[in-house]
């Protein structure tokens, strides 16, 4: 059976939409046009703009007003300062260059060091159409001047998600243990509702915790990167993740078999992260 299209930000955030579960961890997200980049500007004071199909981080916008300016800043770059609404639209629009993009809700993710952090979660299959299984998660630190918090980007670094929690709220061991045990089932919940469309092999959630505690469903993706979870440096993991890999490799070979699995090929062992 042929694969479908993958869905883009905004069709995806649509899809999570509808499950009520999930619906309460998403950020407010719109098909870009410049009457939503200003209603999302009076109602959020910062947004982000997003390519609607892109990955990796790659040009994404942070958009916040300082006074009566008009802030843009694109990914690792300087940014820039416009005395109106209408001038910064202008210059996202040269950014974009014509193609499809998102606003989306701005959030107060957690700091360390000043810079913003994220949490990559991961789920795999070991066989097509099986169960999905919690592979494991890293708390993404940003580069330093980044807005992005893709490690390959921006420079930045991985460290474990409890010393993450413990730094950037001050969280106690026990509210901890909790906040990683809502996370493991949130994606989950996400990889099961995401069948609902098409099934995948493995998938990393990008899952944001906001200054006051309150966790945001942000991205997907649907080749998460192996070496962005190895640069933590835990061996049980990445032996997990890799044999969790091989096993999927396996059935689906047995499934299949050999002759057509080139074109089965998943890149996401080869991604940077």
């Amino acid at each position: 059976m042929a694969r479908k299209p993958e869905l883009g930000k905004y069709l995806l955030w649509r899809l999570f939409r509808r499950h009520p579960r999930l619906r309460p961890h998403l950020p407010d997200t719109a098909r870009y046009a410049p009457d939503r980049l200003r209603r999302f500007l009076d109602r959020y004071g910062m947004v982000y703009v997003k390519p609607s199909g892109g990955s990796q981080g790659k040009g994404i916008m942070k958009v916040w007003r300082e006074g009566d300016a008009v802030l843009v800043k694109k990914t690792v770059q300087k940014a820039r300062r416009f005395d109106s609404v209408e001038a910064a639209i202008r210059h996202i629009d040269q950014q974009r260059a014509g193609k499809p993009y998102i606003v989306q809700q701005g959030l107060n993710l957690i700091r360390i060091d000043g810079r913003p952090v994220d949490i990559r979660v991961m789920a795999q299959r070991t066989r097509p159409g099986g169960p999905w299984l919690y592979s494991g998660m890293v708390a993404k630190i940003a580069g330093p001047g980044s807005v992005v918090t893709n490690v390959a980007l921006s420079g930045g670094r991985v460290i474990r998600v409890e010393e993450a929690l413990r730094r950037g709220l001050g969280w106690s061991d026990g509210r901890i243990r909790q906040c990683i045990k809502t996370l493991r089932e949130l994606s989950l919940i996400a990889a099961n509702h995401f069948d609902t469309y098409q099934p995948y092999r493995e998938i990393g959630f990008d899952i944001g915790i906001d200054q006051r505690g309150r966790i945001w469903l942000i991205e997907e993706n649907t080749a998460p990167s192996h070496p962005l979870m190895k640069k933590l440096g835990d061996p049980t993991l990445s032996r997990l993740i890799e044999a969790r890999w091989s096993m999927y490799q396996r059935a689906l070979q047995r499934t299949f078999g050999s002759a057509n699995m080139k074109g089965r090929q998943h890149r996401s062992r080869r991604r940077a992260g």
